[in-house]
């Protein structure tokens, strides 16, 4: 006996995926998995369809009845399909991409400036022996970056406060969220520690490779964390003085040189920050440098670093609820 199912088919973001064909499989162990659609499921444009099903083309009987549901599209003109298990009471599903977006720094930054007092980890680190000096001043970079787009991709915008939030505020803790999200449990710390080790020559190489990816990215309107490797292990063990920035869309400046238009929390609402980058002809690869406004800062590569968007809660837009005072006396 047919039966029907309807749910809804977004992004990644939650903005709905329109033309989506959606059917119904059950997974088989031994065998091909069996097709149960009869009438596939096509999205309209707030992400919503219905397939017709019938459970008695399952040839498997000895199988468990695992279902499971098979979107196919198309995402920036390329063929894409994506699975997720057939949940009980579940009506909403996800696919792994996000629409494009062009992000403004200014506009869609957070306001304030990177820099909080305290330490952003439960912990002092001066107090840890043949560990470097830490400054008692952080930042959260990532999670700037990560919180900023968060808000953009959600149709939101984003908190207009100047003064950065207290320790304890929801704002704050949801920054921290991001941070540590971004950091993809310590393996991009690796990565910065990586880097740091290489010549330039090798990171200039690798720097290369990673803004193919970059611009494919930018190229599809979405824009992307990169991390910005500024110093060397040659100079300094400290990895926090590398950084992390969001890159929002680039132009080409002719000769292979390009200029990443971007947004850096250190550098609130401003739309003359970019990373400048050139093949460098002697050593392979290519040279960079960060460009704030006529200042300029050194740097000697970077790398595309991961995202999965999130929804912001609510009570992020209050932005009574980001000014209160910390247990040290911040706010």
């Amino acid at each position: 006996m047919s039966q029907t199912f309807t749910g809804i088919v977004q992004f990644a973001n939650g903005a709905p995926a329109a033309n989506v064909t959606v059917r119904l499989f059950d997974a088989d162990v031994l065998t091909e998995d069996d097709d149960l659609t009869v009438e596939p499921g096509l999205s309209d444009g707030k992400g919503l369809f219905t397939l017709t099903f019938d459970k008695s083309r399952d040839l498997d009987f000895a199988d468990i009845y695992r279902p499971y549901l098979h979107f196919s599209y198309t995402h920036h003109g390329e063929p894409r399909s994506h699975k997720a298990d057939l949940q009980p009471n579940q009506r909403d599903y996800r696919l792994p991409e996000i629409p494009p977006v062009e992000f403004i720094p200014a506009t869609h930054g957070l306001q304030f400036v990177n820099r909080y007092p305290g330490y952003w980890i439960p912990f002092s680190v001066p107090s840890v022996p043949d560990i470097p000096s830490v400054s008692a001043i952080y930042g959260l970079c990532g999670g700037m970056c990560a919180t900023s787009l968060d808000f953009l991709l959600a149709g939101r915008q984003i908190p207009q406060r100047r003064r950065r939030p207290g320790r304890v505020t929801p704002l704050h803790r949801y920054i921290h969220t991001r941070q540590v999200d971004s950091l993809t449990g310590g393996t991009q710390v690796a990565r910065f520690a990586r880097w740091m080790s290489l010549p330039d020559t090798a990171v200039h190489r690798r720097t290369a490779e990673e803004l193919k990816t970059l611009r494919q990215n930018l190229d599809n309107g979405v824009p992307t964390p990169i991390g910005m490797v500024y110093v060397s292990t040659k100079d300094t063990m400290q990895i926090w003085h590398n950084h992390q920035i969001l890159a929002c869309r680039y132009e080409e400046l002719g000769e292979g040189r390009i200029r990443i238009l971007v947004y850096d929390p250190n550098y609130p609402r401003r739309n003359d920050v970019f990373v400048e980058s050139w093949p460098d002809k002697e050593n392979g690869g290519v040279a960079s440098v960060q460009r704030i406004g006529k200042k300029e800062k050194v740097t000697r590569g970077y790398f595309v670093m991961p995202y999965e968007p999130m929804v912001p809660p609510a009570i992020l837009d209050d932005d009574t609820a980001s000014d209160e005072k910390d247990e040290r006396g911040f706010g």
